[in-house]
């Protein structure tokens, strides 16, 4: 009885051993870090656009497809509750988190926000649904690179561009057919700056000649703020409602991670 009993002691410390070195190594392998994502919007000629994202999840390089319990498809989920977003008031530099989660470390190449019922536009004080097709089955997949370092953050950013992506048909309805640029801040930069007189009506822009990479409103200060830029070289265009003269500045430098002071931009009359 005694040897049966020792027999038994060591197999079970045996088998206890086997449990603790498999913790050890789930615990280390893969080893994670976080990503959040952040979004903002270029002005839209609506007095709010009110979003309602249910899902943000995000995709990684060469993902396996079949998915396992903490992923669907390959997609991991950062999170899985509905929110609204009025795009309006996220402006002029203004971020607002809409996902953020640990997940293994590696390539990224996609995000996707899942949408729900609810979404609306409202314009010149009066509320309108907003048809989002797709979006609430499938959802709206976002293509990008991005890196998640092993025991480090990555922030990625997302530009709604609110004038155009909604648009209204021959039917009087709104639908949403989103165009969104996505970039890792640590690649965007972005240009701020001031015009004068403060409080202006004024819509700023930045040319890549021929295209139109970015757009802000002036604030009542006057203040303006171009995110989610690449790096390059700029012309920041400054066009006042009535009353001033367009203005421009060329040459403007933007560097990843940094933000790109001009000034005060000063406006003559017309």
């Amino acid at each position: 009885m005694r040897n049966h009993s020792f027999l038994a002691v060591l197999a079970l410390a045996a088998i206890g051993g086997l449990f603790l070195a498999g913790c050890s190594n789930n615990s280390t392998n893969p080893r994670f870090g976080t990503m959040n994502v952040r979004m903002t919007d270029d002005p839209g000629n609506f007095d709010h656009v009110n979003l309602v994202i249910t899902q943000v999840s995000t995709r990684m390089e060469d993902a396996d497809t079949t998915g396992t319990d903490s992923t669907e498809g390959g997609w991991v989920v950062l999170k899985n509750s509905a929110a609204t977003y009025d795009l309006i008031a996220l402006q002029n530099g203004v971020f607002a988190t809409i996902g953020t989660g640990a997940l293994p470390a590696g390539h990224y190449t996609q995000i996707r926000l899942k949408l729900g019922a609810g979404s609306t536009v409202v314009v010149d004080g009066v509320t309108y649904p907003l048809t989002v097709p797709s979006g609430m089955q499938s959802g709206l997949k976002l293509v990008g690179n991005f890196d998640v370092p092993a025991g480090g953050t990555i922030d990625v950013a997302l530009d709604f561009d609110a004038s155009r992506s909604i648009h209204q048909t021959g039917a009087g309805q709104y639908m949403l057919k989103p165009v969104i640029k996505i970039l890792s801040t640590r690649v965007a930069g972005s240009i701020t700056g001031h015009i004068a007189p403060a409080g202006q009506p004024a819509t700023i822009y930045a040319f890549q000649s021929p295209d139109t990479l970015g757009s802000a409103r002036a604030g009542a200060d006057g203040s303006f703020t171009l995110a989610v830029l690449s790096p390059g070289v700029y012309e920041v265009a400054v066009r006042p409602d009535s009353a001033y003269r367009d203005t421009s500045l060329t040459n403007v430098s933007v560097v990843a991670g940094q933000t790109t002071n001009v000034g005060t931009v000063q406006l003559t009359h017309q």
